[in-house]
């Protein structure tokens, strides 16, 4: 519990912001579960409604992610981010009117699309409401409410959706992102037009007339040539690298899991829709306590350490899980399965802020979001055929598959180097 007795020494942005994703993230798994159930049953139980859902969220998590990454390091992201939460709000509260064909597909794309660049946006300016000295604390609580948002939020989306309707779902999270956009706007943070006007403000004035910047074009640029610079920056630091390039291997598996995951309960488990959101719950009580771990015991061991002891849990909870149907155990393991995919995406995060500055969030986290998105997408894509031509068992194998290459591709970016010296950087980044 010490992470979470740190929270009053975070500061009030850090608390602002950690309050409004919380309540924005309950909202986001009450809908995420209702709206799956909702699809599952009105399709007559076919998987492949349930993976389109995912493969649309993904497939505008590619296109727009990148996008999101430069206009992040170009916009005020305060100002940016209200107008994302509000546009979010509004767009979710139509979906209960769209009904069951195309048009709810268009919908929930130009919905994800608005996500997508919201996503970049909240992870670029965590680093501005946070110290960077107590960003290990900041992340721990904020990975930890998370978490808990994850075990309310399926809850009460199979409550709303048993009781009340999908409606109900989509108001409560509409109201949702209404309140994190005011808790965005309660924040102490200056305003910045992008990275283009801060490097330009901090340059010599000797250099404020020059045509280039310390990306390489001034902002008369095209967004070719930041984008190209973005990917120079994660090329430049093999830490950095080894994040950007090998977590999308692991999210080629958590896109067939996330795709398949109510078939294997209903079907392989033979699980009720209640104890399907149990199993949610789960997911949320492993990623709880993996923040609060990780929190207590982040200074005692490398990050390095951290990230492959959370592959290996996470790849062996689920291969146990797959050669049993006893509910208790499966719920252990799956606490289990996420408390190490927690203590990965806390590692990450640590990787990330430190290794890039202010001025290079938005584009770098751009490139790792989409190329994760790509994965997933590949991964959802994929689900129904391993399940139609292996069945469940051979697809959470594959799943474990993708992990261990995770850890290996991890081990040879960050520890052999290999992309080392592609950077605009090479030799000043340490």
């Amino acid at each position: 519990m010490n992470s979470l007795k740190t929270i009053p020494g975070l500061g009030k942005n850090s608390i602002l912001f950690i309050f409004g994703q919380t309540i924005s993230r309950i909202g986001d798994m009450a809908q995420l579960v209702g709206l799956s159930m909702y699809v599952y049953k009105a399709s007559g139980n076919n998987i492949f409604a349930v993976s389109l859902l995912y493969a649309v969220e993904a497939l505008s998590m590619i296109i727009f992610g990148q996008i999101g990454g430069l206009l992040a390091d170009k916009w005020e992201r305060k100002r940016s981010l209200i107008i994302l939460q509000v546009s979010q709000a509004l767009l979710i509260a139509l979906i209960p009117f769209a009904g069951r064909g195309v048009f709810l597909y268009l919908l929930f794309f130009v919905f994800t699309a608005c996500t997508s660049i919201s996503n970049i946006f909240q992870s670029a300016i965590s680093g501005d409401v946070a110290d960077t000295a107590r960003y290990e604390k900041f992340q721990a609580v904020y990975s930890s409410l998370q978490s808990f948002s994850t075990i309310t939020g399926p809850v009460i989306g199979a409550w709303l959706f048993s009781v009340f309707g999908t409606t109900a779902l989509f108001v409560f999270n509409s109201l949702s992102f209404l309140i994190c956009a005011a808790t965005i706007y309660l924040l102490d943070i200056k305003e910045t037009a992008g990275a283009e006007q801060n490097i330009a403000d901090k340059a010599p004035s000797s250099q404020k007339g020059s045509s280039k910047t310390a990306f390489g074009e001034t902002g008369k640029s095209s967004y070719m040539a930041q984008w190209k610079d973005g990917y120079r920056v994660a090329l430049a630091n093999s830490d950095l690298a080894a994040i950007v390039f090998s977590m999308p291997i692991i999210m080629l598996g958590v896109g067939i899991l996330n795709s398949i995951f109510i078939g294997i309960s209903a079907d392989l488990w033979m699980f009720s829709d209640r104890q399907f959101g149990w199993l949610m719950g789960a997911s949320g009580i492993g990623g709880l306590l993996g923040g609060l771990l990780y929190g207590s015991v982040h200074a005692k061991f490398s990050p390095k350490t951290f990230f492959y002891s959370g592959v290996a849990a996470k790849s062996l909870c689920l291969l146990f899980a797959a050669f049993t149907t006893n509910f208790f155990l499966v719920f252990v393991l799956f606490i289990l399965n996420s408390i190490g995919f927690s203590i990965v995406v806390s590692t990450s995060r640590i990787f990330f802020i430190k290794n890039t500055s202010p001025l290079e969030r938005g584009r770098v986290s751009g490139i790792a979001g989409s190329l994760a998105s790509i994965s997933m997408l590949c991964g959802s894509s994929l689900s129904g055929f391993f399940v139609t031509y292996g069945g469940y068992r051979v697809s959470i194998g594959i799943i474990v598959g993708f992990h261990i290459l995770c850890a290996l591709s991890f081990w040879i970016i960050g520890n052999k180097r290999i992309l080392a010296g592609h950077g605009p950087f090479k030799g000043e980044r340490k």
